[in-house]
């Protein structure tokens, strides 16, 4: 099981480092791995590097795209999809400043969707993967 990261990373911060994805996944790394004893520096840091995520507006936008899957669940600020043919089980959470995206495939539905938006980037702090979503190719997985 794979779980992804979703931030909106601010447009000037976005602008200096679209060529050089790594050092944005080494500071969202640094404030994941931060301990408790310099959160305030963390939170301080967050707000200027990342924006807040319309959570209504995804909420809404992923529901109608999604509602008559036989295979979609919604719950609150949780999305599920269990495809039992695709044999996809992911779950993509809602948060204010990041989306949570638990997944066993390599390239889940829900990204396609994300796609719309700008500035998001994608990151798996424990398998050090990490990419802008707008230059992930989906490839032929959505037919």
């Amino acid at each position: 099981m794979r779980h992804f990261y979703i931030f909106k990373i601010n447009p000037s911060v976005s602008k200096v480092f679209k060529n050089r994805p790594y050092e944005v996944f080494h500071t969202l790394e640094t404030l994941y791995y931060r301990t408790d004893d310099d959160i305030y520096l963390g939170k301080n840091f967050v707000k200027q590097f990342i924006y807040p995520i319309s959570l209504k507006e995804l909420d809404i936008m992923l529901f109608k795209k999604f509602k008559n899957n036989y295979f979609y669940m919604k719950y609150k600020n949780v999305h599920s999809l269990h495809d039992f043919y695709r044999k996809e089980s992911t779950t993509l959470s809602l948060h204010r400043t990041f989306l949570k995206l638990d997944t066993n495939v390599i390239k889940p539905c829900f990204l396609k969707e994300l796609q719309e938006f700008n500035n998001l980037f994608v990151c798996d702090f424990e398998s050090k993967d990490y990419f802008w979503l707008d230059s992930f190719k989906l490839g032929a997985v959505f037919i």
